[in-house]
C-alpha cells in the first residue's frame, strides 16, 4: 500500500517534554516551526486530550470593564514568558533560538513550567500578529516557497559564503527579476537573507532547506499537489456535494482525472511524484505527538498486550507496509505472533530479515493482502489500523471494516490509531488548528476526513450489529487515539460462564496450550490518558473505486 504519513506537514508538534527526545528533535528538523509544541494537561471528559491552552478571549461585558485592550495583555504575557524562557536558557547554558545559519534548527527539551512558558509565547505571539495584521491582510507566502524549493534555490546557495545575485540567477532559469521578487518575498519569513544591496545569504530556515531532502519533498507535495487540489476543492463541492468518491475530489479535478483514478493511482503512475509523496511521509514517522511508542509502550499510555502475550496471540497490522509497529512490538512482547499485511509491491520491496534480532523477525510474517478484498487471515486476536480510516469517505471506510467480518472469532479486537476529533474549543489552539487542517487536507485530495468519537462508533455500526464498540482513548502528549471495538464478546463470556470452575483453573494453569480466545475473555485496559503517523491507503482504480461506492 502508498504509505501516507499526515502529520508535519502541519509543522506538527504535540508532545509534552518528557517524550521529547532525540529522535523528536531530529524529527522536527523537518518543519519550520521547530518552535511548535503543546503541553497537556489531564482532562478525563476528553480522553486525556489537552485542555486549551490559552484563555478564552473575554465576552463584550468583560471588554468594557477592562481598561487593557486585548493587544497589551497578549503584549504583557508574550514579555513575561519571554523572560522566563530566556532565563531558563541562559541558566542552562543553552543556546538561544536566531536567525543565523548557525542557529540550533530545535529547541531542547524543557522542563514542564518552561515550555508552558513558550507555548505561551507561540500562541499569543499569533494572536497577536493576527489583531495587527487586520482581517483583511493575506499574503501568497506558498508560492514563494514552492518556487525556491522547485528551482532549488536553497541548494545553489552555499552555506557560508553569500552570493551575488546575479551569479545565482545564472544558475537558475529564472532572471534576476524574478529571482528577486521570491527570495524577497520569502525574506519576510525569515527564509534567506540579504546582508547588503543584491547578495543573498543563508538563515537558519533556507539552511535546512538546503540540507533535509524530506523537507524539500515535504514543501514540493504541498505546493505542487495539495496546493493546486485546494484550489479546485468548490469546483469539487459544486459538482458533487456529497464529497465522498476517492474520484471526484479536488485532486483529480486539479489534474484532469475525474471519475478515472484515486490520487494513488496517478502517482503510481508517476515515479519521481511518487518518490516525492514518499519522501514527505517519511518525515513523519518521528514527528513530535505522533510516535509509535504512544501505542507500543504502556509506560507512554500505549496498549497493554500483555495478557495476549501470555497465550501467544496474533497482531494484525493492516496496511503495515514494512512492519515498523510489529517490530516494536515483538521487541517488547516475546510470544505474541504478527501479520503485515499490504499490497503486494510493497511486501515485495520489504528489508528481509525485518529485524536483525532472529527472535523478532521468526514471528512476523509478511502476507500481500488489500484491505478492500476479505480479510485472509482468520481468528486473530487484533485487527489493527494506523492511519488507516482516515484516507476514506464513509462508503469506503465501513466497507474497510466489513472486510474483517467473515474472519473474526468472537473476543476478536479491533484497534485503530488515528486522529479523533474533540469538539471545538477543547483542544489545545495548536492542536485545534492542526488537526482541523488536515481534515481540509484529507478533503482536498482523498474527500476523506477525520473523525469525531460517534463518527467512529457508526462506522462500527454501519459495518455489522455483532461490533461492540468500547471507546476512544488518548495517550497524554500525542495527537493520536486508539479507537477499540470487540467482535460479539457476549459470546466469549456466555462460553466462559460454560467452563466448569476446576477446568478453567487447569486451563489458566496451561495457558501456552488455551484459545485464546478463552483465556482473554475481555481486551487488555488501555490507561485512560495514555500515536509517525503512519497512513497506509490503497491505491484503488476508477472501477473498484465506483465498485465500493455502488456497494
Amino acid at each position: 500500500m502508498g504509505k501516507i504519513r499526515f502529520s508535519s506537514l502541519f509543522h506538527s508538534s504535540s508532545s509534552s517534554p518528557s517524550s521529547v527526545d532525540s529522535e523528536t528533535k531530529k524529527a522536527n528538523r523537518r518543519s519550520f516551526s521547530a518552535l511548535s509544541s503543546s503541553l497537556r494537561h489531564k482532562d478525563g471528559e476528553t480522553n486525556g486530550a489537552a485542555k486549551p491552552a490559552k484563555a478564552q478571549a473575554p465576552s463584550p461585558a468583560e471588554k468594557k470593564q477592562s481598561s487593557t485592550s486585548r493587544m497589551v495583555e497578549l503584549a504583557k504575557r508574550i514579555t513575561t514568558a519571554t523572560e522566563k524562557l530566556e532565563a531558563h536558557m541562559k541558566a542552562n547554558n543553552l543556546p538561544m533560538p536566531d536567525f543565523d545559519v548557525d542557529a540550533p534548527a530545535d529547541f531542547p527539551a524543557l522542563p514542564e513550567d518552561v515550555q508552558k512558558s513558550r507555548l505561551e509565547i507561540i500562541h499569543a505571539t499569533k494572536e497577536l500578529g493576527l489583531l495587527a495584521h487586520g482581517p483583511r491582510e493575506s499574503f501568497l507566502d506558498v508560492l514563494a516557497l514552492s518556487a525556491i524549493n522547485h528551482y532549488n534555490l536553497a541548494k545553489l546557495v552555499p552555506i557560508s559564503t553569500p552570493i551575488p545575485l546575479t551569479t545565482l540567477a545564472t544558475l537558475t532559469p529564472l532572471d534576476p527579476i524574478n529571482l528577486a521578487r521570491i527570495l524577497r518575498m520569502a525574506m519576510t519569513n525569515g527564509i534567506f537573507c540579504e546582508p547588503s544591496p543584491g547578495v543573498i545569504a543563508h538563515t537558519a530556515a533556507s539552511r535546512v532547506l538546503a540540507e533535509d531532502e524530506n523537507m524539500q519533498a515535504w514543501i514540493g507535495f504541498n505546493g505542487e499537489d495539495i496546493f493546486p487540489s485546494a484550489g479546485h476543492v468548490l469546483q469539487a463541492l459544486e459538482a458533487h456535494p456529497e464529497a465522498t468518491s476517492l474520484t471526484r475530489s479536488g485532486f483529480q479535478f486539479a489534474f484532469g482525472t475525474v471519475d478515472k483514478e484515486p490520487m494513488f493511482a496517478t502517482f503510481g503512475k508517476d515515479p519521481v511524484r511518487a518518490r516525492r509523496m514518499g519522501r514527505a511521509m517519511a518525515s513523519l514517522t518521528g514527528g513530535e505527538g505522533y510516535e509509535p511508542a504512544f501505542f507500543v509502550d504502556v509506560e507512554k499510555g500505549g496498549y497493554d498486550f500483555s495478557e495476549l502475550d501470555k497465550v501467544g496471540g496474533t497482531f494484525v497490522d493492516i496496511g503495515g507496509s514494512h512492519g515498523f509497529i510489529c517490530v516494536d512490538l515483538a521487541e517488547r512482547y516475546k510470544n505474541m505472533r504478527f501479520v503485515v499485511q499490504d499490497l503486494q509491491k510493497t511486501v515485495d520491496s520489504a528489508p528481509k530479515p525485518l529485524s536483525a534480532d532472529a527472535q523478532v523477525a521468526e514471528r512476523i510474517e509478511l502476507v500481500a493482502h488489500d484491505f478492500f478484498a476479505e480479510q485472509v487471515t482468520k481468528d486473530a486476536d487484533v485487527y489493527f489500523f494506523r492511519w488507516i480510516m482516515h484516507n476514506y469517505s464513509t462508503p469506503y471506510a465501513v466497507r474497510i471494516i466489513k472486510n474483517l467480518v467473515p474472519a473474526l472469532k468472537p473476543g476478536a479486537r479491533i484497534l485503530i490509531n488515528d486522529h479523533c476529533l474533540l469538539e471545538p474549543g477543547r483542544e489545545s489552539p495548536w492542536d485545534e488548528r492542526v488537526m482541523r487542517r488536515m481534515d481540509v487536507v484529507m478533503l482536498t485530495l482523498l474527500n476523506a476526513q477525520e473523525r469525531t468519537e460517534e463518527e467512529f462508533r457508526a462506522l462500527f455500526a454501519a459495518a455489522s450489529d455483532g461490533f461492540v464498540f468500547k471507546g476512544v482513548t488518548r495517550p497524554k502528549g500525542c495527537r493520536m487515539s486508539i479507537i477499540e471495538a470487540v467482535w460479539k464478546p457476549d459470546e466469549v463470556e456466555k462460553k466462559a460462564e460454560e467452563v466448569p470452575a476446576p477446568v478453567a483453573a487447569a486451563e489458566s494453569a496451561e495457558t501456552t496450550a488455551a484459545p485464546a480466545a478463552e483465556v482473554v475473555a475481555e481486551p487488555a485496559p488501555v490507561a485512560t490518558e495514555k500515536a509517525v503517523v503512519e497512513t497506509s491507503v490503497e491505491p484503488v482504480n476508477g472501477e473498484e473505486a465506483k465498485a465500493v461506492e455502488a456497494k
